[in-house]
């Protein structure tokens, strides 16, 4: 919900990306959907283009890196080592 303070990082995102440092490391970040904190709209493809870039940034430091839908808990993209990988679907 859009406050006078502006967006509140993690409460507001879209979306939150897990990283899994091959040094053992494990970090969660969350998007920022929104061009400047006062912003009236957020947009989830905004978070999305600078977890990407991100990515591209740790490129093989990281192992696995997954994004997840905050809303839905869905896991939506993921990475090896900043590659691309399938999602695994299983259907019952």
């Amino acid at each position: 919900m859009k406050q006078s303070q502006g967006w509140k990082l993690g409460q507001d995102s879209f979306t939150k990306m897990i990283v899994w440092f091959k040094d053992g490391n494990v970090r969660t970040m969350y998007s920022i959907d929104w061009k400047h904190k006062l912003s009236k709209t957020r947009n989830k493809e905004t978070g999305l283009e600078r977890f990407r870039k991100k990515i591209k940034q740790y490129g093989p430091l990281a192992g696995t890196i997954e994004i997840y839908d905050k809303e839905t808990g869905l896991r939506i993209e993921k990475y090896y080592q900043g590659i691309p990988k399938p999602i695994e679907t299983t259907i019952s």
